[in-house]
């Protein structure tokens, strides 16, 4: 069970935590680095957020598969992609970084401030874990819930 959050830009707005990483996930884990959940809020938060950073890959890519991040030439992501580990590296004036699991905070660790890099993790994600069908509060919350969908749950 997640708790509303109703401060800041989500008063009134009836979203968990969960709803609001896969709406924007810059200003949660904004919110997390700058302590702005007390209590029971900053419980929940401090698990999503590690869950959020150890996603495992979906079952159908086995385990010889990892997340290849792409940069744009200036150094901002870009977007993910799930390779086979043992793809050679990536060519071009961009560059990749490779994990072994997504983590939905790689925007931010590249750019303290990246919308555009929030909503494009998210479009991703969506694609690949939920066959890109809508994010319901109940389908992101149940994902968030399972321990086994994580490295580090």
């Amino acid at each position: 069970m997640w708790t509303v959050v109703n401060f800041g830009k989500w008063q009134d707005k009836g979203k968990t935590l969960p709803q609001i990483i896969v709406s924007d996930p810059d200003w949660f884990f904004w919110a997390v680095e700058t302590n702005k959940f007390l209590g029971s809020l900053k419980t929940e938060a401090a698990t999503l957020a590690r869950r959020a950073q150890s996603i495992k890959l979906p079952a159908s890519f086995g385990g010889d598969h990892c997340i290849q991040y792409m940069l744009t030439p200036d150094g901002k992501f870009a977007d993910f992609n799930i390779i086979p580990s043992d793809q050679s590296a990536h060519l071009g004036s961009s560059s990749e970084i490779r994990r072994s699991h997504l983590s939905l905070r790689m925007p931010r660790e590249i750019n303290k401030y990246d919308k555009l890099g929030g909503r494009q993790i998210i479009r991703t994600f969506k694609y690949h874990w939920f066959n890109n069908k809508n994010l319901t509060k109940k389908a992101i919350e149940t994902f968030f819930d399972t321990a086994s969908h994580f490295a580090k749950p």
